[in-house]
């Protein structure tokens, strides 16, 4: 063939040099085209082990391995180019160096793709770990290591290039130190953030109550919480600063205490305040929204201008609206008792006593006489 005859009429050693360069483009060629058949030649004994094993578990496996496998495979090629390229020792070593950061490479990749896969949520978070988290916290996470992941990777693979890292690690310290502290209130809303969702003292859709807000949750955002008030005004409360005051979350009650006083007139005599007393316990133990293990029912005192009867007990009714509905039944039928009874409500109102009136003055004789002039 022409090409054969031009190269016997080359030097023997460039001649030595083009065939060992052509092999080393071939060896590489060879290995980058079947590179899918040799992942699946690598996965071949890993698949027949997981065979037997939880199948989920296995495909999250495969899915992990097989691209970093496919950047593994290039290695050998990258070996065996070094070996048969013509040069001195370090055309050898570069290759080395190159098969060995393709290696380094694919257990990276293989750790980024982890993160990803058992990172994505976190019920396969749990499946897979064990370890329970709040699902908005899953992104965080999964951002997190994947970022760790890739400067690991890189720092390793500088320092594979014989690059000094420790001058670069102390000016990402120093950057990361000067960002923390220029934004500080952002750090410590993030971490606000991270304690709202994993300790959960509120909700979407809770009505809560703190010292500085009344109202609904209705986002609990990055940085902050908005928050609808009653007056249908939308306040935005900083996550620091949430967390750092108490919060009453009102939509978590598993009860609502009712408590009343009932004022009777003075006309009332002992047997009917105690028949009162005994009715109105009868009436909420057997109430079927009452806990009648909290009915309290006594004649607290003498008012200004009644006899007064508490009346305190749990309503299982923690919905406001519900509560009232139920507290608005009760108090009528309080009502129906106190009328069933012959007794009367109180109103407020005051007695006068007077013992007696000062003498009048008497009249003189002649002041009904006409006037004379």
């Amino acid at each position: 063939m022409p090409e054969l005859e031009f190269l016997n009429q080359l030097d023997p050693q460039l001649r030595n040099i083009i065939q060992r360069v052509l092999l080393a483009v071939l060896a590489l060629l060879f290995v980058w085209l079947l590179r899918r058949l040799l992942t699946r030649l690598v996965l071949i004994p890993f698949s027949r082990f997981l065979d037997r094993r939880d199948k989920e578990a296995d495909e999250i496996f495969l899915r992990i391995v097989e691209n970093p496998v496919r950047l593994l495979v290039i290695a050998p090629g990258l070996l065996i180019a070094g070996t048969v390229l013509p040069g001195d020792a370090g055309t050898t070593q570069f290759f080395t160096q190159l098969a060995r950061s393709f290696v380094i490479m694919s257990v990276f990749a293989a750790l980024y793709n982890a993160v990803g896969i058992i990172v994505e949520s976190s019920l396969r978070l749990e499946h897979v770990t064990g370890i329970r988290l709040d699902q908005q916290l899953v992104p965080f996470l999964r951002t997190g290591l994947r970022v760790a992941v890739l400067v690991l990777a890189i720092v390793i693979l500088l320092q594979e290039w014989d690059y000094d890292v420790s001058g670069l690690i102390a000016g990402i310290g120093l950057g990361g130190l000067a960002i923390s502290l220029a934004a500080q209130d952002t750090v410590a809303n993030l971490f606000s953030f991270t304690t709202i969702i994993s300790d959960k003292p509120l909700r979407v859709g809770e009505f809560i109550r703190t010292p500085s807000v009344t109202g609904i949750v209705e986002e609990v955002g990055v940085r902050a919480v908005r928050i609808r008030q009653l007056d249908q005004a939308l306040v935005t409360v900083p996550n620091n600063m949430l967390t750092g005051e108490p919060v009453i979350n009102f939509s978590r009650m598993e009860k609502r205490r009712m408590d009343v006083t009932v004022g009777v007139t003075y006309d009332s005599t002992s047997s009917d305040l105690r028949a009162l007393v005994a009715r109105l316990r009868a009436m909420l133990a057997a109430h079927e929204k009452v806990d009648s293990e909290t009915v309290m029912v006594f004649f607290s005192g003498f008012g200004d201008s009644s006899l007064n009867i508490l009346i305190r007990c749990n309503v299982t009714e923690p919905a406001w609206a519900d509560f009232m509905e139920v507290q608005h039944g009760i108090l009528l039928t309080i009502m129906d008792i106190i009328e069933d009874l012959g007794l009367s409500v109180a109103f407020p109102s005051r007695t006068l006593y007077i013992e007696s009136f000062p003498d009048a003055p008497e009249a003189p004789a002649d002041a009904d006489k006409p006037a004379t002039t």
